[in-house]
């Protein structure tokens, strides 16, 4: 016995978000910590890069301060455009904390830097970089707290500009 066969569809897709759909609704922290986390890490390669390029030509101090200058913009831009959703920022914030971060890790890695110096006899480019760039864990821990709770404003829905500021988009 044949008859009209009846098909039935329901959109699947519709019915039941995605995981990550879930996971960025529910933990939108924990998104925001593991795209951090992986622009961190390209940060932090491209200054190691960087770094070791310069070394070939400059001394240890101004090859790290020029590849941290270019790697701090550039993993900058990257974070508000990847980790906090393209957010919306203002211009002095966004020089603020770049600026800081310029200063502490011109400070901070220039320190380590020299600690190494003191630690190890003539230490290797390649030793150089890798020791700021494990430093840079910890600078980078509080890098993110400031980014997410001051430049960019936390979660995107506490996102809202400032009545007395015109925001603009970084560029």
């Amino acid at each position: 016995m044949t008859g009209p066969a009846v098909a039935m569809t329901m959109p699947v897709a519709a019915a039941v978000p995605s995981f990550r759909a879930r996971l960025r609704t529910r933990h939108p922290l924990f998104v925001q910590l593991i795209r951090y986390a992986l622009v961190g890490g390209l940060g932090t390669a491209a200054n190691a890069a960087i770094f070791l390029l310069l070394r070939t030509w400059w001394d240890t101090l101004p090859a790290n301060l020029v590849a941290l200058v270019l790697s701090t913009a550039v993993s900058t831009e990257a974070n508000r455009r990847f980790t906090f959703g393209g957010a919306v920022v203002h211009r002095w914030r966004a020089y603020v904390q770049n600026g800081g971060t310029v200063v502490f890790y011109a400070f901070y890695s220039s320190a380590v830097l020299l600690l190494l110096g003191l630690v190890v006899t003539d230490p290797a480019p390649v030793l150089e970089s890798g020791t700021v760039a494990a430093a840079s864990v910890l600078g980078g821990i509080s890098r993110f707290l400031v980014m997410r709770y001051w430049v960019f404003g936390g979660s995107p829905d506490e996102r809202e500009p400032a009545a007395a500021e015109e925001p603009v988009r970084l560029r």
